[in-house]
């Protein structure tokens, strides 16, 4: 049996170039055809970073799995995506926030 060393990360990770519920937009074109065009100009959500050779990835090259509501999730390296309007990047940052809150709110409870 072999091992698979890929290692798929769900939550944040120093270094990495972007953060976990990070809004993306896909570039809009691609010179050498390696992104699928459905995908292509498209903004959707970062939901897993994917190290394909943990030694040499981690923890700045990962690559970039991206869900695009109504077209479903692949895989990107970093260049191939741009941070969304500062808009999405805000409610990104106020949604996750409010998970942090609730989750103070929690633990103060529980302690």
């Amino acid at each position: 049996m072999t091992q698979d060393p890929s290692l798929i990360v769900c939550s944040d990770v120093d270094g990495a170039p972007v953060r976990i519920g990070e809004a993306v937009r896909i570039v809009s074109r691609s010179d050498d055809g390696t992104i699928s065009q459905r995908f292509l100009g498209h903004t959707g959500v970062v939901v897993a970073l994917v190290y394909d050779d943990p030694t040499t990835q981690y923890p700045a090259d990962p690559l970039i799995q991206v869900q695009v509501e109504g077209l479903g999730e692949d895989l990107f390296f970093a260049e191939e995506l741009e941070l969304a309007s500062d808009w999405a990047r805000g409610r990104v940052a106020q949604h996750r926030q409010a998970l942090r809150d609730v989750a103070r709110g929690l633990a103060d409870r529980l302690s």
